[in-house]
Formats: C-alpha cells, sequence, structure tokens
C-alpha cells in the first residue's frame, strides 16, 4: 500500500507538526509512518476507491505544512483524521453536486458509516472538554494505543495515576456523551 518504516521517534505528535510547520521533512516522515495507513483506511471507507483513497492521503501529507500553520492543531490524530474526512466529503459533493440534499451524499447503505462518524465526532469533541491530564491520557493510552507504562513516561505522571485519569476519563466520557444523546 503505502511505504513505511519503522519509526523509532518517540516525539509527540504536536511537536513533529510544529517542526513540520517550518519545512522540516523528517517530522513530516515520521507523522506519514505513524498515520498514513490510518487515514488511508478513512479515505477508502468513503471514496471506496483504492487510487483515489491514496492520492487524497498523499495530497494531505503534501499540503500538511501549510494546513498546520492555519490551524492550531492540539491533538493530531483527530485533526488529521478529521481534514481527510472532510476532503474526502469535498470530492464526493463535487463527483455527485446533484445528489440528495442532505449534508452527506451517501447512499443508504452507508447509513451506519455516517452514525459511527458522527458517534467519532461526539467522542473527539467530549475528549477536548475533560480536564486536561484525562485527555491526555487517554489520547495515549487509547488513540496512541501506549501501555500504562508508556503513558506514564509520556505525561511525567505515575502510573496509579495513569490508571485514574483513564478511569475518571472513560466515566466522564460516558457522561458526556449520554448527556448529549449519542447513545447507540
Amino acid at each position: 500500500m503505502f511505504l513505511r518504516r519503522r519509526s523509532t521517534s518517540t516525539q509527540p505528535d504536536e511537536e513533529l507538526v510544529a517542526q513540520a510547520r517550518t519545512g522540516n521533512r523528517a517530522s513530516l516522515g515520521t507523522l506519514w509512518d505513524r498515520y498514513a495507513h490510518l487515514l488511508f483506511g478513512v479515505a477508502m471507507k468513503y471514496l471506496k476507491n483504492t487510487e483515489a483513497a491514496k492520492d487524497l492521503v498523499m495530497e494531505v501529507f503534501m499540503d500538511l505544512p501549510a494546513l498546520a500553520a492555519k490551524h492550531e492543531v492540539r491533538a493530531f490524530r483527530p485533526w488529521v483524521h478529521a481534514v481527510v474526512r472532510n476532503r474526502c466529503l469535498m470530492r464526493l459533493r463535487k463527483a455527485e453536486p446533484h445528489a440528495s440534499p442532505g449534508p452527506f451524499p451517501v447512499a443508504e447503505e452507508d447509513d451506519g458509516a455516517v452514525l459511527k462518524e458522527a458517534s467519532l465526532q461526539a467522542l473527539e469533541t467530549a475528549i477536548a472538554q475533560l480536564p486536561v491530564g484525562q485527555a491526555q491520557c487517554i489520547r495515549c493510552f487509547y488513540l496512541e494505543r501506549n501501555s500504562y507504562q508508556q503513558v506514564a513516561e509520556r505525561t511525567g505522571l505515575p502510573v496509579e495515576q495513569v490508571r485514574s485519569h483513564l478511569q475518571n476519563g472513560r466515566r466522564n466520557l460516558r457522561i458526556m456523551i449520554k448527556r448529549h444523546g449519542h447513545t447507540h
């Protein structure tokens, strides 16, 4: 699919984005290695065409320094996911300008994907509303798939505090999502 190398960088995504803003190609390469395959999956979900999905992901990474300069990127993974999703939707709208008047030009069989995407957006919004420590631990553990020990090392918190933040963060996320009616 995409050429990737095993990344050995332990720099947080946000530091890499800051470096990419200044034209640092190595940091862009590390972000590519971490996320190109995931973003390809997002693009495939919408475009359902391998070549179009690859092209879109490559375009996003080519535009990344300029995009990052225009926007404050506090959490790279959900931000770049949203960029890819929005570009896919724009491409679909261009391809079918006279499609259904709703916000998503998708067929009925794709309604599940739209609902899942809405749930993911609600989750991203809820994570952003968590206290800083909880949000940081949730992102590191669940989104970046780090172990408790790795989260502790990245955040400088003891493992017990990481576990506590994760437990409280999960509870708070459930409460926020239920409150806003996004349960399925």
